[in-house]
């Protein structure tokens, strides 16, 4: 029996609500309908609850309505006449219905399909019927004690007017809405007085500070149903916070030395706080006013300086620190002379292993090593341990870079033991006269015996002619030779070797100058320079007038007519021996009238004829006997002469000619 039990109650079907309730606001004297839509078995019994009463009496049928979607019952409760319920059986509607509602009538309502012996039940929400009634008053702010103290939370509560339905609260910074966390927290509750619902707002202040100090505090009500008012309650809230302190300056940036400095404290707090001076944690009581000026030096670099606001919430410090921008100044300055002895292993163990350049300045300062110009490494120190050859001895320098001051230079000399380390130079100022001046730099750990001057491997001496002179320290001697380039070197020399040489106990050394040009005065190299000007302005003038002459000479050719000398072979010898003597005696009235042209022959162009015929106009005693010659041949050939002939047109003219171009002169035509 209990197993078919058990597998009856499993077969049951699930019986829903399609469509059931909502919440429901209403005026008095309105009708409202709460729906119930279902899915249920044929046997299955549809009721309302209300309250949590869902036994409301039994029902009467009042009417029937024919709709398009089936006919309507209406029932109506014997115990409550104001509630009606529509049944449609065809859609399984179930739907409830007060008329003219009223503050009795608000409570929780429910739709349930009663369980059958094949189905569950089924309920739907429970829902509320609230009668509208707006609230007839203002919100109500609770705060705290005033002043509100900084580390103490306080709360702020807003509570609204009664209504129905519940008011919706709106808390307000200086005219903003509070949005960022902590939000204020809403809760709703029934004033059990007036049997309607309160809204209530909390916001906590967890460490009330400067920024809520004389803040404006508004709490907004607003009700959404009926034209009800708005209407807020406000106030202002009191702090106590401890003192705020800041340092304003006063000055133009960047602070530098010899000038003065001017910075004002300004502090604030509730209540009014009092302050003082202090620097490097030293208190400066005596300093009253909050503008202080301070003579600015080295000696002030990175002091800090500040002022204290003091009230019953506290104590509050704040300060700067004064950069104040100076030029380096040496702490430690690397040896002018650095002595590195190798050959003597006890010694070499006392051999200084690093060099230290370090400077006080602000900005800090760049240092770089170099030699002979070449950058070798950066920073404060330089190892000397890489040096081990006497190939590596000779002139640094290291260089000290600060942002906005002038950049430090000095050089230093790496010496190993032994010979003397020399450097020759010569002085550029002295170039311009016949005097010369030359510096010989001497270094060495021991005493320098002698320093003395070759020129071409002979001795120079201090005469009339030269001047040497030395000076010497501790460890370099210095020796200057001024001499006359003219008396001393010889004019025709290109190659001269100047040396100077230096010996110690260890041995002598010399450093040479190769080719060293003898410079003349200025006076000699003047005259030549004015010579080759203006022998070049003669050469332009004469290239000028050259090119004139010849354009012109162009211009008066460009306006002659030039005829191409066209020769025929039907051209006999005897017109032509008539046209050179016609030419050469200059009777043009003996010529044709076609031919009295006076022929213009180019040297370059001309034919072994027509160098024959200039040889002619050129010898007189030999013209006629020339002619008699070429009579005679024409005679003889004339029966031969004519061969093809050929005939060339130039510029649309006709001439019967071989063609052959030559310059013409029309002439007495």
């Amino acid at each position: 029996m209990i197993v078919n039990a058990i597998e009856h109650a499993d077969s049951r079907i699930n019986q829903k609500i399609l469509i059931g309730p909502n919440h429901i606001n209403a005026y008095p004297g309105e009708t409202i309908q709460f729906p119930c839509i279902v899915s249920k078995q044929p046997n299955a019994i549809v009721t309302w609850c209300w309250n949590d009463f869902c036994t409301l009496g039994k029902t009467q049928l009042l009417r029937h309505e024919t709709t398009r979607n089936g006919l309507i019952h209406i029932y109506q409760y014997a115990a409550y006449p104001r509630f009606q319920l529509s049944i449609n059986e065809r859609l399984n509607h179930y739907n409830l219905s007060i008329v003219h509602v009223s503050h009795k009538d608000e409570g929780i309502f429910q739709c349930q399909v009663q369980r059958t012996m094949d189905a569950h039940e089924a309920r739907s929400e429970r829902v509320r019927l609230t009668l509208i009634t707006p609230p007839n008053g203002q919100p109500t702010l609770l705060l705290p004690t005033m002043p509100l103290k900084q580390g103490q939370p306080a709360n702020i509560t807003c509570l609204s007017a009664p209504s129905k339905p519940a008011s919706k609260l709106v808390l307000y910074k200086n005219e903003l809405p509070i949005t960022e966390e902590p939000l204020p927290r809403i809760t709703y509750e029934l004033d059990m007085q007036s049997k309607k619902n309160l809204t209530k707002l909390i916001y906590i202040i967890d460490d009330p500070d400067d920024t809520w100090d004389n803040t404006l505090i508004r709490c907004a009500q607003f009700y959404e149903y009926g034209n009800s008012p708005f209407r807020d309650a406000a106030t202002k809230l009191k702090v106590y916070y401890k003192p705020k302190a800041r340092i304003e300056s006063q000055n133009r940036y960047p602070l530098t030395v010899n000038s003065t400095a001017t910075f004002r404290c300004i502090v604030y707090g509730n209540p009014e706080p009092k302050f003082s001076w202090f620097a490097n944690s030293m208190d400066l009581t005596s300093l009253t006013s909050s503008i202080i000026s301070i003579p600015l030096s080295r000696q002030v670099h990175n002091h800090s300086i500040g002022c204290t606001a003091t009230n019953s919430m506290g104590t509050t410090n704040t300060s700067i620190r004064l950069l104040i921008r100076y030029s380096p100044k040496f702490i430690v300055r690397p040896s002018k002379f650095v002595v590195l002895d190798f050959n003597n292993q006890q010694s070499s163990k006392s051999n200084p292993v690093i060099l230290r350049c370090i400077v006080d300045s602000f900005p800090r300062s760049k240092i770089s090593w170099y030699r002979y110009g070449e950058k070798l490494v950066e920073g404060s120190l330089f190892n000397l341990e890489n040096i081990t050859t006497r190939e590596q001895q000779g002139l640094y320098s290291y260089q000290i870079e600060t942002d906005g001051f002038q950049t430090i230079t000095d050089d230093f000399i790496i010496y190993f033991k032994g010979k003397p380390l020399i450097y020759i130079q010569e002085f550029k100022h002295y170039r311009s006269s016949n005097t010369r001046e030359f510096e010989c730099q001497v270094y060495s750990s021991s005493p320098i015996l002698k320093i003395s001057w070759r020129i071409n491997d002979q001795s120079i001496e201090s005469t009339d002619k030269s001047l040497i002179s030395t000076t010497c320290d501790d460890n370099s001697c210095k020796s200057k030779l001024l001499y006359n380039n003219r008396k001393i070197l010889s004019s025709i020399n290109n190659l001269n070797r100047l040396s100077c040489i230096a010996e110690n106990e260890h041995g002598s050394e010399q450093s040479r100058l190769y080719q060293i040009n003898s410079f003349e005065d200025s006076s000699t190299i003047l005259i030549p320079v004015v010579c080759s000007i203006f022998l070049l302005i003669i050469i332009l003038s004469i290239a000028a007038l050259y090119c004139g002459c010849r354009a012109k000479q162009q211009r008066k050719r460009s306006s002659i007519k030039k005829l191409p000398i066209v020769y025929d072979a039907h051209y006999s010898i005897n017109e032509l021996i008539k046209d050179v003597g016609c030419l050469r005696t200059s009777d043009f009235h003996t010529c044709n009238d076609n031919d009295q042209l006076s022929l213009k022959i180019e040297q370059s162009k001309i034919e072994p004829t027509d160098r024959l015929l200039a040889s002619l106009f050129n010898n007189s005693s030999s013209t006629k006997k020339l002619m008699d010659n070429l009579s005679n041949e024409s005679s003889i050939n004339s029966s031969g002469f004519h061969s093809k002939s050929t005939t060339t047109t130039f510029n649309n003219e006709y001439s019967p000619r071989l063609a052959e171009i030559a310059d013409y002169t029309f002439s007495g035509i």
